[in-house]
């Protein structure tokens, strides 16, 4: 059809042509006979053509016209046909642009716009918006996967939170409990959980206390030295450990089809405060993704947090159990030491008395004195019947002699210094061993007295002595006995003394742990009187410890708490049996009067018939990162 419009189009041009010629022509030919009518010549061709030659020209101009209306209308017809086809092509570019914007519209970013001019700025703008679509959707896939992420780790975490709260009084069934736990959330096949015991500072070393592996509880007796493997080298470096490159021999997961190497391993440190407490261990056949990491990292140091406060409740409880004790033990052992001061005494005033009748001896004794004379050398000059039978000799025997006869070999010395004293005019006064005929060992209680002339010169020395054989015996055994109770007596008392400061280094060493516990401790006495406030006390209630120490516990809850729970209602009554080792779950009231549930464990500590009550206290509320 196209083709017939255009052939009517240059018929119709080329008729049109024709006919502005032929209209040209009949124009110009009546022009020339108006001209011949003012020449006076006959109007005939011959003479129009003669008389114009141009004429010739314009007779041929209708067809000549003819042509250029055909040529004219055969370029309007080839611009019309272009027309026609930019038009297809611009009808046929927009459906392929509807069909591409429709699927743009479907999500369909796959398709192309299969457009030949891709200079074309509608093209180039359209694949732009695709372009930035697609960016878009994996924009917006990528926020909903990390929405999804981050729900994940937020409701895990809550989850976990929540199991932290609950399975806090057992480390073997707390750490069962988190690997089960992580199992199943993270979907991954098996985890250990790695507890690091420190008793001995010089012989550190992890203990398996809880494995899972394809839903099954594995009791596995496996120990592992500090700094020994992946697991040492986590606890040093307090850094996490993913491996995706497994060595075949490092651990197996093993199933009712068989087993096989884990694909992925994670082991990350539980620490907080840059201390650890132990270390998870986890193994998947699939990767291990950057935000599972993040949540159990973020998980480990709530665990760290737990198990510090455990083994510091475990800790405490036993450091009171153990102080009850040995204060049960000093109570005894100060009523023995007691009773053995009291016999120690009463010995003591037996010997008192026997020295006092010793004394009495002593003076009947003086009246009986053993007298003699003798030169300054020692040369005796006269002697009494009293020296005589003391020392049983008879007169002519010890004529002349020396008193150095009456010494023995040992005494030589000490008497060369008596006699020279006595030379330099100085009397001496003690007492003094001697020597009888018979060779016996006898005591003497001597007085040697320089007898002066009027020359100042001495003449002779005047001894007076008394015979306290007998006395120096008793004494010696009295004084072997003093000796032997004072040394008992001095042994008891230290160790009495001892014992107190033992007491009182325990008191006070317990004090200071109560006192820096990260639980709050309360304790009070049988009437419910408040003895010991800790710090952690302090920060839980807003009271400091001089407002509520010598009060009643019933300060520290509300009225309707006291009267309404069974666990208050029985620790601040006298009269109602204590709930004592069992964790129970009660409001406090704080300072500014607004009550806060906490979980309270309740221990006592029976002295005779003293009682004291311990109250370990702990938030709720656990923070978690």
């Amino acid at each position: 059809m196209a083709k017939v419009n255009i052939k009517n189009i240059r018929s119709r041009y080329t008729l049109r042509g024709f006919m502005l010629g032929l209209v040209i022509f009949l124009f110009t030919v009546f022009l020339s006979n108006s001209i011949f009518d003012h020449v006076n010549q006959q109007p005939t061709f011959y003479n129009l053509y003669s008389f114009f030659p141009g004429l010739w020209v314009i007779t041929f101009l209708p067809f000549i016209t003819a042509l250029a209306g055909y040529l004219i209308a055969g370029n309007f017809a080839v611009f019309i046909r272009k027309q026609r086809k930019h038009i297809k092509q611009e009808a046929s570019k927009s459906e392929k642009v509807l069909e591409f914007v429709d699927n743009l519209r479907k999500d369909n970013f796959e398709s192309d716009l299969n457009l030949n001019d891709r200079k074309d700025k509608l093209a180039q703008s359209l694949l732009r918006l695709r372009d930035y679509l697609i960016k878009s959707k994996k924009d917006e896939e990528q926020r909903r996967i990390e929405e999804e992420q981050r729900t994940w780790v937020t409701q895990g975490l809550a989850h976990f939170g929540e199991l932290l709260r609950k399975e806090n009084d057992n480390i073997e069934d707390l750490s069962y409990n988190i690997i089960r736990y992580l199992v199943d959330y993270m979907k991954i096949n098996q985890a250990g959980f790695y507890l690091l015991n420190n008793i001995n500072s010089t012989n550190k070393y992890f203990e398996l206390t809880a494995c899972v592996a394809y839903d099954r509880k594995k009791f596995a007796d496996k120990r592992i030295d500090w700094e020994d493997g992946l697991i040492g080298r986590c606890a040093l470096e307090k850094e996490t450990i993913h491996l995706t490159d497994v060595p075949d021999n490092y651990l197996n997961i093993t199933s009712g089809l068989g087993d096989a190497n884990p694909r992925s391993i994670l082991i990350v440190p539980l620490k907080t405060n840059d201390e650890i407490y132990g270390v998870i261990e986890m193994a998947s056949f699939k990767d291990f993704a950057e935000f599972e990491i993040e949540f159990v990292e973020k998980i480990a140091e709530s665990i760290a947090l737990t198990i510090s406060s455990v083994q510091n409740t475990i800790r405490t409880t036993k450091l009171l159990k153990e102080t009850q004790n040995q204060a049960e033990r000093m109570l005894q052992q100060e009523e023995e030491l007691r009773q053995n001061l009291e016999e120690m005494q009463a010995t003591q005033e037996e010997s008192d008395r026997r020295e006092v009748e010793m004394k009495g001896i002593l003076e009947a004794i003086d009246h009986a004195a053993i007298s003699s004379e003798f030169e300054v050398d020692g040369t005796l000059i006269n002697v009494n019947q009293n020296f005589l039978r003391t020392f049983r000799y008879n007169p002519e025997e010890i004529e002349g002699q020396n008193i150095k006869i009456f010494f023995f070999k040992d005494d030589a010395e000490g008497l060369d210094q008596i006699l020279t004293d006595l030379r330099n005019g100085h009397n001496f006064k003690g007492r003094v061993r001697r020597r009888t005929k018979m060779g016996d060992e006898i005591y003497l209680l001597t007085t040697y007295t320089p007898v002066i002339d009027h020359e100042g010169e001495i003449i002779k020395i005047l001894s007076l002595e008394n015979d306290i054989t007998e006395q120096v015996t008793m004494e010696e055994e009295l004084k072997r006995s003093k000796d032997e109770l004072g040394i008992m007596l001095e042994e008891a008392k230290k160790e009495v003394t001892e014992q107190f400061k033992e007491v009182e280094a325990v008191k006070i060493r317990n004090e200071k742990t109560l006192e820096g516990a990260l639980d709050a401790i309360i304790t009070t006495n049988k009437e419910g009187i408040l003895e010991f406030f800790n710090a952690a006390a302090e920060k839980l209630w807003g009271y400091d410890r001089s407002e509520v120490l010598g009060q009643h516990v019933a300060m520290l809850f509300s009225e309707s708490t006291v009267a309404n729970d069974e666990f208050i209602s029985a620790f601040v009554s006298n009269d109602k049996t204590k709930i004592i080792g069992e964790r129970r779950e009660a409001p406090i009231k704080n300072k500014v009067g607004s009550e806060e549930p906490v979980l309270f464990l309740l221990s006592e500590a029976e002295y005779g018939d003293d009682h004291s009550y311990t109250a370990f206290i702990q938030q709720v509320e656990v923070e978690l990162f």
